[in-house]
């Protein structure tokens, strides 16, 4: 079994982040020390957050997800010679006894069962799938997707031209990134259900989650909102049947259950281990539990929001490893503490991206604070550059002090870039003004001269000083028949990309002036109207109410973000 002893220095429960993560560092602290970490399932350390790809055929075979960068594969022979720790494959820890310091093990190859006794203890039991709030049947077509055999099972299937549509319950991180997966590389038809009003409903407000769902139409995934699934059943040809509230019932080859997971935290309820609020293990900033010879990390844990100094629960790969670095430290004697998490993500869905950092706008205000939101559309590299793409931002700012709260980013173009250095503000307290004060490398195959950020930081001071910004998720409220909508592109835009239908069909008044035009032709608009002005980005709006207000117009309002936000 690649066991030293019959007791361990330190033994870790769970293979996949945390625990290697915490092994490895403790190893290079502690050479010294015997290091014993358990592993329920066959394989260790695999990339959980590539399983989409390797579904898609993107990644070619599974052991590629397997691999160190140099190609060796991290299995337990890997783990012994190269980072000094053993590590023991099917093998279930079964109990935690605090009181002799022990864990009861089960190797699931062989049914042997034996103890083994700990000086300290880490659990890294990872996350479960959340139980279907529905009844579901029971069935190889009918998956999580948590789990290694959960995405070979689905590309076997697609490989062997089994599957020709699939359904999609949950449109949550996996849910939306599965819609690629599936649809893209294997041409199969999706349709994803998701109970609440949008896709990605805790992570982007609605106005940023829509782009990507018209994003998602438009690659022919079918998505519907506030659709309620009530159970899942076969028919006579073991093909699944999805019935939704108040909708017909569909039948398809495979489904995916894509509604979240739940912390693995049974062995920690067992052995009498506190658990948090939220149903992860109650952990403090040096990860210790509320045995101080047990410490535990990653997804089995919750920690606290930086923002809010509450609870917060975020299952990702890239906090586990950090969880990992800052027990293994404590453990070594170096005293180190994890700050709370920010709950920065970043997806792929399609051409598209979406990712955010900090508190949306819905998650501000449900925790009473005083907010606005500030929006912007860009682009990633300058307009000549042939390689530039597009994206729109979506800022949360303190309504008074202009504390940076939050920052979404959904496009094609290079949002992680943004939402990396927004987060190292977010973590330090700063302001709006320190966004235009951060130093950006330039050259244009990388980047404009003035990043987004900066474009952002101004636009929140525009802002600040009285100028009216409309939202994207305002804009149908915001429009009346009285409305003049000032449309200040030019012409070649305006025919390739009309007014959005219920603009055109609501106003009576539409008039188009381009930007260079407005002061030559100020006197034909009438200043007891309300305007509202429209360009592509929200650029040419802004400067247009400047010469509006500098016209003696009072009732002017902007489309922020522009019409790119509407797409």
């Amino acid at each position: 079994m690649g066991i030293s002893s019959e007791k361990s220095d330190f033994v870790v429960i769970g293979g996949v982040a945390a625990g290697p993560k915490t092994a490895a560092t403790l190893a290079r602290r502690l050479p010294g020390a015997s290091i014993t970490l358990f592993q329920k399932e066959e394989h260790l350390s695999y990339a959980t957050c590539g399983f989409p790809y390797f579904a898609s055929g993107e990644v070619n075979e599974f052991k590629e997800l397997l691999l160190t960068p140099y190609g060796v594969v991290r299995d337990a022979a890997f783990f012994k010679h190269t980072k000094g720790f053993d590590a023991v494959t099917s093998a279930r820890v079964t109990a935690i006894h605090r009181d002799n310091k022990t864990v009861s093990v089960e190797k699931t190859d062989t049914g042997e069962v034996f103890e083994h006794g700990y000086g300290r203890l880490v659990v890294a039991t990872g996350a479960v799938p959340k139980s279907p709030p529905m009844p579901v049947a029971d069935s190889d077509k009918v998956r999580h997707f948590t789990r290694p055999a959960d995405a070979v099972s689905f590309r076997q299937s697609a490989q062997r031209g089994k599957v020709e549509s699939v359904v999609i319950v949950g449109g949550g991180f996996i849910g939306v990134e599965l819609c690629e997966a599936v649809k893209d590389m294997w041409g199969i038809e999706v349709v994803l259900f998701e109970e609440q009003p949008q896709i990605l409903p805790y992570m982007l407000d609605p106005e940023m989650a829509a782009i990507v769902e018209r994003s998602l139409a438009g690659d022919g995934v079918e998505v519907n909102t506030r659709a309620r699934v009530e159970k899942i059943e076969l028919d006579a040809g073991g093909c699944p049947v999805v019935f939704v509230e108040g909708r017909d019932p569909v039948t398809t080859d495979y489904v995916f259950l894509c509604m979240g997971v739940t912390p693995e935290v049974s062995l920690a309820r067992e052995c009498g281990l506190e658990i948090g609020e939220l149903g992860g293990i109650r952990v403090d900033e040096r990860f210790q539990t509320s045995d101080p010879d047990v410490y535990a990390g990653g997804d089995c844990v919750e920690t606290m929001h930086q923002l809010t100094g509450r609870p917060y629960y975020m299952p990702m790969g890239s906090l586990a490893n950090r969880h990992g670095r800052v027990i293994a430290e404590n453990l070594a004697g170096n005293p180190a503490r994890f700050p709370g998490i920010l709950g920065a993500f970043v997806l792929r869905a399609f051409e598209i991206n979406a990712g955010g950092v900090g508190l949306s706008e819905a998650a501000a205000r449900r925790e009473g604070l005083p907010v606005r939101a500030v929006w912007g559309s860009f682009t990633d590299k300058p307009d000549y550059n042939p390689e530039v793409k597009t994206l729109t931002l979506k800022m949360i700012v303190e309504q008074d002090g202009d504390r940076l709260i939050g920052l979404q980013a959904v496009g094609k173009g290079d949002i992680c870039r943004r939402i990396d250095v927004y987060s190292s503000l977010l973590g330090r307290g700063a302001r709006v003004a320190d966004l235009l004060d951060f130093e950006h490398c330039y050259a244009p195959p990388f980047a404009e001269a003035l990043d987004p950020l900066h474009h952002m930081a101004g636009i929140a001071a525009a802002g600040a000083r009285g100028t009216i910004f409309i939202g994207p998720g305002e804009l149908e409220d915001k429009i009346s028949e009285d409305t003049v909508v000032l449309d200040v592109r030019e012409d070649e835009e305006i025919a390739a990309d009309p007014l959005p239908g219920f603009v055109a069909n609501t106003s009576k008044h539409v008039i188009r002036v381009p930007l260079n035009d407005l002061r030559t032709r100020v006197e034909d608009l009438d200043k007891n109207k309300r305007i509202l002005i429209f360009c592509h980005r929200g650029l040419r709006s802004y400067q247009e109410s400047l010469i509006l207000e500098q016209a003696g117009f009072e009732r002017v309002g902007v489309l922020a973000a522009g019409l790119q936000a509407q797409h």
